[in-house]
């Protein structure tokens, strides 16, 4: 059997992409796409093409009316599959939805199956099982499945399914004539289950079949759910109470009592709204009337017999389009979907509200995965007390806040702050959790602040552990860890003890550069090589620039820029730059410096001494400006590297540098320090210049030579660019790291 699927859309470009997506990762392999666009004004034809471009394969129709019964109707005539499925275009499938609904139709008396649908937190249902009543009103059940009571057509219950989570025999649907186009919003998939129920065919929830629901705004309410507009609605409530209530040899006097209860309720619900100030009299007044006109609508309808029993004229439409059946997946992911991994990464932080090293690797990590076909799942720290699940770019982004239970959990296998224990007991909960909605392959959490260290304890599942650099190795350039004895032993003696163990306990080591593994080596007295279950160096990756490097073009007349990125701290040598810059001679060209990056602030010792330096600068007669710019968003970040003519990054320790290749994709000259990751990354005097940390002197030797000799930046910036393609690409980064990935999820499945 095939099935097809159908986005009806309309007005929802930004929200589309993720609907798309979530389709073209499906497990099931017959599996075509098909989107009807309603009269959309907003971006949502660019927003299609842009995804034709990108590779995925679609039938795109056109629905001229605003009614979803119509569009709906025109998807159909356009399905080539056995089964049609229905998602809203504010929804994300389970990547099994549609397999796991297709096991439904072995049995030939299920005429629909739709699943659990999560609301737009991600971590509650909006709907388990439904049971609607011929009267046009829902019950929702929690754990009784009412198939289980309700499996003859007839009756005044039967079961239902909610519209963003559905399918149907496609034949099914031919026969009674596809969807009732006089509900062009609300009840239309109601009053086809209760048709398909009546035909004795049975209703089926598969609670498996996960769809996440964001619940967007439309025209028919607002972003807080307040109705915008009630003509639709009330139209559809009235008819459909005559359609089926009266067919049922109900009362008709009755129905119209019923009705007008119905009527009286909205009203209450809307003048709470106009009470409580949620919306104007002139918006209630518009409602009110909608509400009267749309009920008046429903009962003339509902009285025209040959209204109630006609078929869709959209139905008889020519079939060449349906009988082609063209499959969804978007040219041939490198790795095939029925191997496809459940990735979970871990990271406090993530773009675009945080652009800090481990944020953004992980960032590409997780595009990097979900562009070869993986489901990628990203644990990050929300920056509200709530939790919400959301997919972002191809990647499912949990947003958890820390925990703040007074009795712990999970026992930690080593003394840790209380800060620390909260997040890693919210990452393993959050995780958990899933297990049993999207189910965990393997997991993914770096060394830093030990995210994963009860993941590590607790899980019965791959978990890697990445390095980074950790609380050890950047003691040396943290002078308040010293100082603060209190702190240093409540907090800092007890992460790095942490560390040691997560080191020593056969984790995976998933590293960034043969230097990181060494110096971790060297500071904790281990042997990674032996100790790890296994250990793979994979290097940092990016994606492309967002707008392509300038390659021999001539820069913008004014003062030569030096570009700066990382936080104001020792371990980032941001004073060995400034004193670099005192020592150039006093006939060097005009420069302007940035530095970007967090700051601990003004009272800090190490920042005053920075911000003295560059005063001292700028008074010189050189025409040198600093400006210390603080943390940046992302555009800004770009933007400042765009616009640089040298990259200098004086780090005293890196586990890779990130900032480096930042700086690489954008064709400037890079200068870096001769120690940890950066050594690997740059190849001196061809991709970009080396020299040994916290020597101003040497700095400054190489900034006079490329301050001087234009031709040398530009052949840098380069040759540098070239071995960003060659070496350290998103892609080329994504590969090894599924390789990888894919090994140590095997060995944890054997073991």
């Amino acid at each position: 059997m095939k099935a097809s699927v159908v986005i009806n859309t309309y007005n929802r470009a930004s929200y589309l992409g993720n609907a798309v997506r979530s389709i073209a990762t499906q497990s099931f392999a017959d599996v075509e796409l098909v989107i009807v666009n309603g009269p959309s004004t907003d971006d949502t034809v660019p927003v299609l093409e842009q995804l034709g471009s990108q590779g995925y394969q679609f039938k795109l129709l056109d629905c001229a009316s605003r009614n979803l019964s119509e569009s709906r109707n025109i998807g159909i005539a356009a399905c080539a599959g056995d089964v049609v499925f229905f998602i809203d275009d504010d929804g994300v499938a389970h990547r099994q939805w549609v397999e796991r609904l297709m096991r439904a139709y072995a049995d030939s008396q299920v005429g629909a199956a739709g699943g659990f649908t999560l609301d737009h937190t991600g971590m509650d249902f909006q709907c388990r099982y439904t049971v609607c009543d011929r009267l046009g009103n829902a019950s929702f059940l929690s754990t009784l499945d009412p198939a289980q009571l309700l499996s003859t057509g007839g009756g005044f219950a039967y079961p239902s399914l909610l519209g963003t989570n559905c399918s149907f025999r496609k034949s099914e649907l031919l026969r009674i004539g596809g969807f009732d186009e006089v509900f062009a919003y609300m009840l239309d998939e109601t009053d086809v289950c209760l048709r398909i129920f009546d035909r004795g065919h049975k209703i089926v929830t598969v609670p498996d079949a996960y769809v996440l629901h964001k619940y967007a705004p439309s025209h028919t309410r607002n972003a807080q759910r307040i109705p915008a507009s009630l003509l639709a609605p009330a139209r559809s409530k009235s008819y459909f109470m005559l359609k089926h209530a009266n067919r049922n040899n109900g009362n008709l006097a009755d129905i119209y009592g019923l009705i007008d209860g119905y009527r009286r309720d909205i009203d209450f619900s809307n003048r709470w709204f106009l009470d409580h100030k949620k919306i104007t009299v002139a918006h209630y007044a518009k409602l009110s009337k909608e509400l009267t006109d749309g009920i008046n609508e429903g009962l003339t309808l509902g009285a025209d017999e040959a209204v109630m029993n006609r078929a869709s004229a959209h139905l008889s439409r020519p079939q060449a389009l349906a009988d082609s059946f063209l499959p969804v997946l978007r040219g041939g992911p490198l790795h095939p979907a029925n191997q496809a991994l459940r990735i979970y990464l871990v990271s406090q932080g993530y773009p675009p509200a945080d652009t800090s090293g481990i944020a953004r690797w992980t960032h590409e990590c997780a595009r990097g995965l979900a562009d070869l076909g993986h489901e990628v799942h990203v644990i990050t720290r929300s920056a509200s007390e709530g939790a919400f699940v959301d997919m972002v770019g191809g990647v499912w982004l949990h947003s958890v806040p820390d925990r703040f239970d007074d009795e712990r959990v999970y026992l930690s296998p080593v003394p840790l702050p209380d800060s620390i224990l909260r997040r890693a007991e919210a990452v393993l909960a959050e995780i958990k959790r899933c297990q049993g909605i999207w189910g965990v392959d393997v997991v993914s959490a770096p060394i830093w602040d030990l995210e994963g260290i009860l993941c590590a304890e607790y899980l019965e599942l791959p978990v890697i552990t990445s390095l980074h650099t950790t609380y050890r190795l950047a003691l040396p350039f943290k002078p308040a860890w010293t100082t603060d004895r209190e702190y240093r032993r409540r907090h800092v003696n007890l992460v790095m003890a942490g560390e040691r163990w997560l080191l020593s306990h056969g984790a995976s080591i998933l590293a960034n550069s043969q230097e990181i593994v060494h110096e971790i080596d060297a500071a904790y007295q281990c042997s990674l090589a032996t100790q790890a279950k296994q250990l793979a160096v994979v290097p940092h990756g990016l994606d492309a620039a967002p707008a392509a490097p300038e390659l021999g073009a001539p820069r913008a007349p004014g003062p030569l820029r030096i570009l700066f990125v990382g936080r104001l701290e020792e371990r980032k040598g941001p004073d060995t730059l400034l004193a670099a810059l005192a020592l150039l001679p006093r006939n060097t060209p005009p420069l302007a410096i940035e530095l970007l990056g967090q700051s601990p602030g003004d009272k800090d010792e190490f920042v005053r001494a920075l911000k003295a330096a560059a005063a001292k600068l700028s008074a010189r007669p050189a025409q040198f400006t600093v400006n210390f710019v603080g943390y940046v968003d992302d555009a800004t970040l770009q933007q400042a590297y765009a616009r640089c003519d040298i990259f200098v990054a004086p780090s005293r320790f890196e586990s890779f540098g990130l900032i480096l290749i930042e700086a690489m994709r954008w064709a400037k000259p890079v200068v870096a320090c001769d120690i940890g990751g950066m050594r690997e990354v740059i190849d001196s005097g061809d991709s970009g210049l080396l020299v040994p940390p916290g020597d101003a002197d040497a700095l400054a030797a190489s900034l006079r030579t490329l301050i001087n000799d234009s031709e040398l930046r530009h052949g840098l910036g380069q040759r540098g660019f070239e071995r960003y393609l060659q070496r350290f690409t998103r892609q080329t980064m994504a590969l090894q790291l599924q390789a990888f990935l894919a090994s140590v999820s095997t060995q944890g499945a054997t073991a």
